[in-house]
C-alpha cells in the first residue's frame, strides 16, 4: 500500500512539473475544396426513405453553417425551386439525374445544385447474454410462529474492496442491443458545367444496450437514428465547407541556453501566467528573456506560439526554425509545430 501511494505522489509531482499548454482553433479548408467554392446553392429534393424531408435538413444544415460571423453558402429560395420542379413536371426520381439537376439550377440562378439517395435509415435489436457474479452465503434464521431454526441461502452484495463470506455463483443475465444506421449520398453538381464536383457515401451508425438487471430503459428507435443522422450531417459539413478546429499546443520549459538567472525566471514566470489564461502577458515576458538569452530553444519555441496563436504563421514557421537550429537534438514539439505551421499556411492559401 505504502508503494502504491508513493507511485501516486510521483505521478502528480511529474504531472505538475510539465509545462502547459495553450489551445486555439484553426479554420481547416473543406475536405472537397472545390465544393465549398460554389457559395450560391440550391437543394433538390433527395430520393430515398424520408428522402424530400431529408432534403430540408440538408438545406437547413447549408444556412447555418458560419465562418467567422457571415454565412457561409447562399440559399436559393425554396419556394422558387418548388415552382420550377413543378413547372418542369420532374418527378422526384428525375431530379437525381445530373443533367436535370443542371437544368433546373440554371433556371433559380445557382452556382451549384445538391442532390442525393437516402440510402439505409432504420434500426435493429439484437439479445445477447452478459455474465454476472454474486455472492451466495448460507444463514441461519429463527421462524418466530413456531420458534424452530432452519437455513437459507440470500444474496450479498460485495463492495469494490469487501470479500465473500460465502459461495461465489456465476449467472446470467438477457441483454438487448439496439443499433441505428442512417446512410446517404450528397452530390454536388456544377450548374455552369453540369460536372458533379463532389459526391460522396455517408454512413454512420449509433448505438446502445441495457441488460435486464439495468434501471435505465432502452433508447428508442427514432432518439438513435436521429443521432446517427446528425453524425452524417456533420460529416457532410467538413466535406463541403471550411470548419474549425480545437487544437492543444504544448509549451517548452527547457532552460538549455538559459545562462541569464533573469531570463529563466522570466520563463517560469510566463508559464504561470499561462496557468492562468494570461499568455498575452507570457509572450510579453519570453519576449523580454530573449533579449537576454537568444540561444534558448524554450523562449524561441514559445514565441512561435505566441506568433502562431496570433495569425502570424510565417513569423511563426521562422520562429520555430531558428528554435530547431538551436537545438542539440530533434525535438518532437517543434517537429510538429514546422509541420502544423506549413500545413496552415499551405491551407490559409486553399481558403483564401
Amino acid at each position: 500500500m505504502k508503494n502504491f501511494i508513493r507511485g501516486i505522489v510521483l505521478f502528480l509531482l511529474l504531472f505538475s512539473c510539465s509545462p502547459p499548454a495553450v489551445r486555439t482553433s484553426m479554420l481547416m479548408p473543406a475536405q472537397y475544396h472545390e465544393a465549398s467554392q460554389l457559395k450560391d446553392v440550391a437543394v433538390l429534393p433527395f430520393e430515398g426513405r424520408g428522402g424530400k424531408e431529408f432534403s430540408a435538413e440538408i438545406e437547413a444544415t447549408l444556412s447555418n453553417i458560419h465562418v467567422g460571423e457571415k454565412q457561409y453558402f447562399n440559399l436559393i429560395d425554396r419556394v422558387l425551386l418548388e415552382k420550377i420542379i413543378s413547372e418542369m413536371k420532374l418527378s422526384q426520381s428525375a431530379l437525381v439525374d445530373v443533367n436535370t439537376a443542371a437544368k433546373v439550377g440554371k433556371l433559380v440562378g445557382a452556382k451549384g445544385i445538391y442532390t442525393g439517395v437516402v440510402t439505409e435509415a432504420g434500426s435493429n435489436d439484437s439479445n445477447y447474454q452478459e455474465e454476472r457474479r454474486r455472492c451466495i452465503r448460507t444463514v441461519t434464521k429463527i421462524d418466530h410462529k413456531t420458534g424452530k431454526s432452519y437455513t437459507t441461502a440470500e444474496n450479498v452484495a460485495i463492495g469494490k474492496y469487501s470479500k465473500c463470506e460465502g459461495k461465489m455463483e456465476q449467472y446470467s443475465v438477457s441483454c438487448t442491443k439496439r443499433s441505428a444506421t442512417f446512410a446517404f449520398t450528397p452530390k454536388l453538381v456544377e450548374v455552369e458545367t453540369g460536372k458533379v464536383v463532389y459526391s460522396n457515401n455517408i454512413r454512420k451508425s449509433v448505438d446502445t444496450s441495457v441488460c435486464s438487471d439495468s434501471q435505465k430503459p432502452l433508447a428508442g428507435n427514432s432518439e438513435l437514428l436521429g443521432k446517427a443522422k446528425e453524425l452524417g450531417k456533420n460529416a457532410f459539413k467538413t466535406d463541403i465547407a471550411p470548419y474549425y478546429v480545437t487544437l492543444e499546443i504544448k509549451l517548452m520549459d527547457s532552460d538549455d541556453g538559459l545562462d541569464s538567472r533573469e531570463a529563466k525566471a522570466k520563463l517560469e514566470q510566463g508559464m504561470d501566467f499561462v496557468k492562468n489564461n494570461r499568455l498575452d502577458r507570457a509572450c510579453e515576458l519570453w519576449r523580454e528573456a530573449r533579449i537576454l538569452a537568444p540561444n534558448s530553444p524554450s523562449l524561441v519555441y514559445n514565441l512561435g506560439i505566441c506568433s502562431e496563436i496570433r495569425g502570424q504563421l510565417e513569423q511563426a514557421l521562422d520562429l520555430y526554425r531558428k528554435a530547431d537550429k538551436l537545438l542539440s537534438k530533434p525535438d518532437e514539439k517543434v517537429n510538429s509545430a514546422l509541420a502544423r505551421v506549413q500545413k496552415r499556411i499551405d491551407d490559409q492559401n486553399k481558403l483564401k
